[in-house]
């Protein structure tokens, strides 16, 4: 199923990202999203015209999207798709921003591909056949130390508020105790991107949905990363929870996330 149905999710990437550049020029509007989040206009389109390209090549396939074009979900080829990761960012003009496709067969990603369109880095993983960033092999770094580390992850918000969640804000206090930097950029799929080539050791955050993870979980473990969930059971998309990291490090944050609060 590679061969077309990679190239497809490709092609769709760098269009959604098209729509990021061209309507961010043109100006956007911003909407609430419940309590503590927002969408924009070029989120429902960038998921319109990938769902529309899919539909239309593979009419068989199912469909799970972040706004709303969920289809066909006993389908056993599944796309996941995050037509407009780090919404926040885009609107208030940050290039930390992107698309996120992943497509699954029998519930197992075997496809991934996420875009930067405002930095212009296309990744893509490939079950089994390595991971790339415009078209270079990449791989995660080779730090040992969790002292020596650079993390990413995000303060979160609790159910229905917009109140710190606790066992997260402990997480990153503890997680900030013993790593050289913690760092929040608000882009899951960048974050993961970023673990894949090394730029970051590790990345964890809670209350995350498969759109969110399926495509960067996948980039990790084909650059020679470990992804499991924060008790170290291994990564399933459906599974809120996630914790990347180049794999020298993962027990030790595996502990520390682990830990419940005194």
């Amino acid at each position: 199923m590679n061969g077309p149905v990679l190239q497809l999710a490709i092609e769709l990437a760098q269009r959604a990202g098209d729509i990021q550049r061209t309507a961010r020029e043109r100006g956007i509007t911003v909407e609430p999203k419940g309590i503590s989040d927002i969408v924009t206009a070029v989120d429902t389109a960038c998921e319109q015209a990938i769902v529309a390209a899919i539909s239309e090549r593979f009419p068989d396939h199912g469909i799970v999207a972040e706004e709303g074009s969920t289809r066909g979900t006993s389908a056993r080829c599944q796309w996941v798709i995050d037509p407009l990761d780090g919404t926040k960012n885009y609107a208030h003009g940050s290039v930390r921003c992107g698309v996120s496709i992943a497509v699954q067969l029998d519930g197992v990603t075997q496809i991934g591909v996420l875009y930067a369109p405002f930095v212009d880095e296309l990744f893509v993983a490939e079950r089994g056949r390595g991971a790339r960033c415009n078209e270079h092999p990449i791989a995660v770094s080779k730090t040992t130390e969790l002292a020596a580390c650079m993390v990413a992850s995000a303060l979160t918000y609790a159910a229905g508020s917009r109140s710190a969640e606790p066992r997260q804000l402990d997480h990153l206090l503890r997680v900030f105790s013993a790593v050289q930097a913690l760092r929040s950029h608000g882009c899951c799929t960048l974050d993961l991107a970023d673990v894949a080539r090394g730029r970051l050791d590790a990345y964890f955050e809670p209350g995350l949905a498969a759109w969110d993870t399926a495509a960067g979980a996948l980039l990790v473990q084909e650059a020679g990363g470990r992804v499991s969930s924060f008790d170290g059971e291994p990564h399933r998309v459906q599974h809120p929870h996630i914790l990347a990291s180049n794999g020298h490090v993962h027990a030790a944050l595996r502990s520390i996330l682990a830990t419940e609060r005194a």
